[in-house]
């Protein structure tokens, strides 16, 4: 007895990408994310912690002493911090709050985008084989490139969007808290522009590649989102060589991390559009 697969359409050509079946598929996604309510508090828990705890706290207790004692690299990152990076005139109040606002927390915010990428695709595509309603979505209309670009966007733009908006509180909170003690506005910086505009959409789009890569072999959505942790090293080797003075995470930095995210994520969703094969997801659902 044969088990009948899925057909994929356009086989033996390239057929046009059907963008409304991909947003269908999208808008499905979104919904069930918003249905989830334990999936909703985890993509929350983290840009709340990063976008309002921590430059509270920093700009409140910076000068404490308080703070290089709890956050692990910290110290040591304000003992290897460059001089001439920030303005001569600043106290030594002003030059900690300048150094973590700007520069040391630059790079976890990049922890946001792949956390919440990782969550939602795993969703996506893991969860539903637990959940067993991706078998119909695979014998749809859908060709697998549409399929995997609409599992991609599906969790970029959500990653993407919060993202930004968790930069926009931080810099307002940074705005109306560092102003007075700063003597001005000091942030975002061009630093954080590039992290903006090119970091946050290309970590986004290669957290989520590697995700739908293994989605055919994985089984758990934990499983799945292990496979993240291969873009969280990189971000946290920012961290560490930014606290041992090996480099300071400027402008120069950003761009050439964004250079080597942009070919890897064009080498990473070629890869999974060739290599995704629907038939393997359906006999091991």
């Amino acid at each position: 007895m044969t088990t009948q697969t899925p057909t994929r359409p356009g086989v033996g050509r390239r057929s046009p990408i059907g963008w409304q079946r991909v947003a269908a598929v999208m808008r499905k996604d979104w919904l069930e994310v918003v249905r989830n309510k334990q999936l909703l508090s985890s993509l929350v828990a983290v840009p709340v912690v990063f976008a309002v705890v921590f430059p509270v706290a920093i700009i409140l207790l910076g000068g404490s002493g308080i703070l290089t004692s709890t956050i692990a690299g910290l110290q040591g990152f304000l003992d290897h911090f460059p001089a001439g990076v920030v303005p001569s005139d600043y106290t030594t109040e002003q030059l900690v709050v300048y150094a973590v606002i700007v520069y040391f927390f630059a790079p976890f915010f990049l922890l946001i985008p792949v956390m919440t990428a990782s969550i939602t695709a795993s969703s996506s595509l893991v969860g539903e084989k637990e959940r067993r309603p991706i078998e119909g979505l695979l014998y749809t209309p859908l060709s697998n490139r549409e399929l995997v670009l609409a599992k991609v966007l599906g969790s970029v733009i959500p990653a993407v969007v919060l993202t930004w908006a968790s930069i926009v509180i931080y810099t307002v909170l940074v705005g109306v808290l560092g102003a007075p003690m700063m003597g001005g506005i000091f942030f975002p910086t061009w630093t954080w522009a590039v992290l903006i505009v090119l970091l946050v959409p290309l970590v986004s789009v290669l957290a989520t590649s590697l995700i739908v890569a293994v989605s055919g072999r994985s089984t758990t959505m934990q499983g799945a989102q292990g496979t993240s942790m291969f873009v969280v090293f990189p971000v946290i080797a920012l961290v560490i060589g930014q606290a041992t003075g090996v480099m300071l995470f400027n402008v120069v930095v950003a761009l050439v991390v964004a250079v080597v995210l942009a070919v890897l994520d064009i080498l990473a969703f070629v890869l999974v559009v060739a290599k995704f094969q629907r038939e393997q997801i359906v006999t091991k659902l």
